[in-house]
């Protein structure tokens, strides 16, 4: 099926105007030999949850760009048609299908190596004679640095519209995306994959760097839990998380980037409000038949914060060296409150690269709001009694040695609330050495070395991550 639609693609785009102006063909593969030890940081010689497999990532891309459509004023309307196609496997191993994979492969259509549609848009260059660029279809895209939305390579399907504001050379985008919520839970009693709204603008103020004011709305209907709500049920005494059947999140978040000279920087703050409602059913959802008493609605109230910052300096007589700092934050879910759910987290936030897991550290990858980790059913990857995550990372790249680069970096991990007294998850080295020939080919051996705090295990266990990458592209 993938390939008879491979061809129609590639059919109905040479089948195009003579007078497009170019056709642009983009393909590229990365294969990834990872080994993980000790995944599930029980420290146990018993059970160290052991994996290593291939990963295989592949895209083909076909675009035709700046169609002429019709003239209007004095520059004309033009359309570009694009397709792209993505393939996501392992090999050796159903590692794709078990935790914590599973997690990362239900953001994707397919994660068995059968191709899906990465991308398959039209885009209007000066829609109706204005400078207004719109797109329609299956599209990649990110908001922001990632923090708040993010496709992950996965594409969205729905609108944009970008244009040029009439003051101070700012510029803005809408958005409206129909998706669905791959984070929930394959519970019986819940909706794994719940109808999902994703909608916003950006506005851009050019300075020295770039000021963006960034809104997301996420609309999610269907039944799921909310995690920062709970009830203790009068029959059997145990304590259960709300069910709700909709909600409305907002995330709002000022995004600054500057690159000047050897400085750049990118910094991201946002909060998180909305309200979700609890569901009118009544039968053996609950025991007994009676709904707990939570209220009308259950509130969101989280907030977030991300900061990285890396300068070029030269040595004398060896080159340029890079140095970087990180930290990122992002609120935990207060226990007390039970009809509020303080835990920041974006359905679609950035946390995915291919088949593993992308954020702070190659092996814990964590981002504000979640880790790898397959101890607890929490979306978070965190045991129970930890939540949000706070990040310090720093790292230094010295001055390339025939053409070899080294990366050495340093991460400390912390739960932001915890109700276990100790609030350190762990610390994390990490050493690359890479080999990159015009951004074309690429080839890397990574090591990860993580030592778990106390709030992930009270034993310290240790956990390792070995990889090789080759990847190219044109």
């Amino acid at each position: 099926m993938a390939r008879r639609i491979c061809v129609a693609a590639l059919l109905t785009l040479t089948a195009l105007p003579a007078h497009a102006a170019n056709l642009d063909v983009t393909a590229s593969y990365k294969m990834r030999a990872v080994s993980y030890q000790n995944l599930n940081l029980e420290g146990s010689k018993d059970f160290q949850f052991n994996h290593s497999f291939i990963a295989n990532d592949a895209r083909l891309g076909v675009a035709v760009r700046r169609i002429s459509l019709e003239r209007k004023g004095s520059e004309d309307m033009s359309m570009d048609v694009g397709v792209t196609l993505r393939a996501l496997g392992v090999t050796g191993s159903s590692t794709a299908l078990q935790s914590p994979f599973d997690r990362v492969a239900a953001n994707y259509p397919s994660s068995d190596f059968t191709p899906f549609l990465e991308n398959a848009y039209i885009k209007i260059n000066r829609f109706l004679g204005y400078p207004i660029e719109t797109t329609f279809g299956r599209q990649t895209y990110r908001l922001g640095s990632g923090l708040l939305l993010d496709d992950d390579g996965a594409g969205l399907t729905g609108v944009t519209v970008r244009g040029d504001l009439p003051w101070w050379g700012m510029k803005t985008e809408a958005f409206v995306f129909a998706d669905r919520n791959s984070q929930r839970l394959d519970d019986p009693n819940m909706n794994p994959q719940t109808s999902l709204a994703l909608f916003g603008f950006s506005v851009d103020l050019p300075s020295e760097g770039v000021w963006q004011l960034n809104q997301l709305f996420e609309r999610e209907r269907g039944n799921f839990p909310i995690y920062g709500c709970s009830f203790v049920d009068a029959n059997t005494n145990q304590t259960l998380p709300c069910v709700v059947n909709k909600a409305l999140r907002s995330f709002t978040s000022i995004h600054y980037n500057l690159s000047y000279g050897p400085i750049v920087f990118d910094g991201e703050a946002a909060m998180q409000k909305g309200s979700a409602s609890p569901t009118t059913v009544t039968d053996s959802t609950y025991a007994g038949g009676v709904k707990p008493k939570v209220g009308n609605h259950i509130t969101y109230n989280g907030n977030a914060q991300v900061v990285k910052a890396k300068w070029k300096q030269s040595l004398p007589r060896l080159g340029e060296g890079i140095a970087r700092m990180s930290v990122a934050r992002g609120s935990g879910d207060d226990l007390g409150t039970p009809t509020t759910d303080e835990a920041f987290f974006p359905s679609h936030g950035h946390q995915y690269s291919g088949l593993e897991r992308s954020g702070f550290g190659e092996f814990f990858a964590a981002t504000p709001y979640s880790a790898n980790g397959i101890s607890t059913g929490a979306v978070s990857g965190l045991r129970p009694g930890n939540s949000g995550i706070i990040v310090v990372g720093a790292g230094f790249t010295p001055p390339a040695y025939k053409g070899y680069i080294l990366d050495i970096d340093y991460y400390l991990f912390q739960a932001e609330r915890t109700t276990a007294g100790k609030r350190t998850l762990g610390t994390e080295w990490d050493v690359r050495l890479r080999y990159n020939v015009q951004d074309r080919f690429g080839i890397s051996l990574t090591a990860a070395f993580f030592s778990a705090g106390t709030a992930s295990n009270a034993n310290g266990a240790k956990a390792r991550k070995y990889a090789l990458e080759a990847f190219g592209r044109f």
